[in-house]
């Protein structure tokens, strides 16, 4: 099984970009070959999806990197590193490298993984999403279609 996952935060504006774009590709009718599955806020059940017969795990979130407002990037979990600051390992504070990393302490299968980065425009303790972000919504559900079933 190939999985689309989206994670973010729906109250934090652009975070909830990954979330977003499983909720408009459901919508649309364009899961084929791989499921879409809506992470919201509790990142921690990513563990339930890391199984040997998961074959590819694409995760969409929004990603400071640097970039302009909506562009995107695909990377591998080892290409980068957390620049967040947490307590422990918590529903309230899912870091997808931590929640990685924790699996592989516990000897999880981890399948093949890819992270769909796309840079906010704004973080704001807010509803919604930016209109840089959501007229760009088609372009990152292909992109990120394409990227999961190849």
């Amino acid at each position: 099984m190939r999985y689309l996952i989206g994670v973010g935060n729906y109250c934090a504006w652009d975070d909830s970009i990954g979330l977003r774009l499983i909720e408009y590709i459901a919508q649309a009718g364009l899961e084929h070959d791989f499921r879409a599955i809506d992470l919201s806020g509790n990142n921690l059940n990513l563990l339930d999806y890391l199984e040997s017969s998961t074959e590819h795990i694409l995760i969409v979130d929004s990603a400071k990197m640097g970039r302009l407002p909506g562009e995107f990037e695909f990377f591998k979990p080892e290409d980068v590193q957390t620049q967040k600051e947490l307590r422990g390992l918590s529903t309230h504070e899912g870091d997808l490298l931590k929640i990685l990393e924790f699996a592989r302490l516990m000897n999880y299968p981890i399948p093949p993984i890819t992270i769909m980065g796309i840079e906010p425009e704004e973080i704001k303790n807010e509803m919604g999403l930016s209109a840089t972000l959501a007229r760009r919504m088609p372009e990152y559900a292909q992109a990120a279609i394409r990227h999961c079933i190849v």
